[in-house]
């Protein structure tokens, strides 16, 4: 004979209930899942796709009725057609017993409670809320993204406690390919339009997660995209996957961490305060890189020209001379840009920019640009000094 184990009452389904039954106590191991649509009068057994089994829990998506879960002494099923066909729920959950199963209310994550491994969480099950055959069927198709908090992460430390490793920060991106495109562009802009990010994202078919850190880039001055700067201020963006056949777009919320107290005006004046910052990064950065390649051109001369038969003496003082200008520039580079790096210390705390802070980048305003540009006047002698080496 046999036990039920749970009857459920459909969240928003007039009249449809679940009963589970449980028969192992008398050698009976099949699965007994019935749903009724008429208030228990009549019942269909929903099994198909479920193993053999005891079905120990069981839980209904409360905006979406055809979204079930069954936990078995197996792990997790899945339907998303009201238990008309149920698929197994694998990713890297093991094969254990499932006792319990919520879905939150507010993070729409799955809550699994096993018997003897923990609890699981899968965050953000909004693309399986919103598998539906058009969803399926378009070439393209981007899920709803939950909103994302602009975090502050204080240092600390967890002596003895075993701590998970937490979801990857930021705004997880889902979307779903049914045909391969020719080219494919997706990107992130504010509300009005403006380019804030494009992200790298897989064009195979079928279903994919992308995740922005919620960084923006900017453009240096020949136009090319610098290395990804601050996370951008609190509010709405647009997330748009661009073929050559679809645009199709969805919003995503950006929150400032709920644990800091701060002010609008402090965050813009932090935000400011960041950009102005980042945007000395990008020059400093490329003079940095273009004193390093001069340094390795020079010991390259100085290699030809010991090797040379007749010695070249006045190349070598040629050579040496710019040597030397090298070192001043890069002495000069290091104190001029100190507020070009200031927007990660920004960032790092939660409170507004210090005095020294904004100090310090207004100071790499005033003397990193002619740094910069006494490093250009300057390339073309080093060029032609490497030209003369080299013929």
């Amino acid at each position: 004979f046999t036990y039920v184990t749970r009857i459920v009452a459909s969240n928003a389904a007039p009249g449809r209930v679940y009963a589970l039954f449980d028969g192992h106590r008398s050698d009976d191991f099949s699965a007994y899942v019935y749903r009724s649509d008429d208030f228990g009068q009549d019942w269909d057994l929903i099994v198909e796709g479920l193993p053999r089994g005891s079905v120990n829990a069981f839980a209904e998506h409360a905006d979406n009725t055809n979204l079930l879960f069954v936990g078995n002494e197996l792990g997790v099923w899945v339907s998303v057609d009201a238990g008309a066909h149920w698929v197994r729920m694998e990713s890297n959950l093991p094969t254990v017993p499932v006792d319990d199963i919520k879905i939150h209310p507010r993070e729409n994550d799955l809550v699994i409670g096993t018997h003897g491994r923990g609890i699981w969480i899968m965050d953000d099950i909004t693309p399986l809320e919103r598998l539906t055959a058009n969803a399926l069927e378009a070439n393209a198709f981007v899920f709803p993204v939950r909103r994302a908090y602009n975090s502050y992460n204080p240092q600390g430390w967890t002596p003895g406690i075993y701590a998970a490793e937490n979801p990857p920060a930021g705004a997880r991106i889902r979307y779903h390919l049914a045909v391969e495109p020719a080219e494919m562009t997706l990107r992130v802009t504010d509300a009005t339009g403006n380019p804030v990010r494009e992200l790298e994202a897989p064009t195979s078919v079928g279903f994919h997660e992308v995740v922005w850190d919620l960084r923006l880039v900017e453009d240096d001055a020949d136009g090319d995209p610098m290395d990804p700067g601050p996370r951008v201020m609190p509010g709405v963006y647009i997330v748009e996957l661009s073929t050559g056949t679809d645009i199709v777009q969805t919003e995503v919320t950006v929150r400032l961490d709920p644990r800091v107290e701060l002010g609008r005006r402090d965050v813009q004046v932090r935000h400011l305060a960041m950009l102005e910052s980042y945007r000395l990064s990008g020059p400093a950065d490329e003079a940095e890189e273009a004193l390093d390649t001069s340094a390795e051109l020079l010991d390259d001369v100085e290699t030809l020209l010991g090797s040379s038969a007749s010695g070249g003496s006045a190349l070598a003082d040629e050579v040496e001379a710019i040597r030397t200008l090298i070192e001043e520039i890069g002495d000069d580079l290091d104190d001029a840009s100190g507020g070009a790096g200031m927007w990660g210390r920004i960032q790092g705390v939660s409170g507004p920019p210090t005095a020294d802070a904004l100090w310090q980048i207004d100071r790499s305003w005033d003397l990193l640009p002619p740094v910069i540009e006494f490093r250009r006047r300057n390339a073309a002698a080093r060029e032609r000094t490497c030209r003369r080496v080299g013929s």
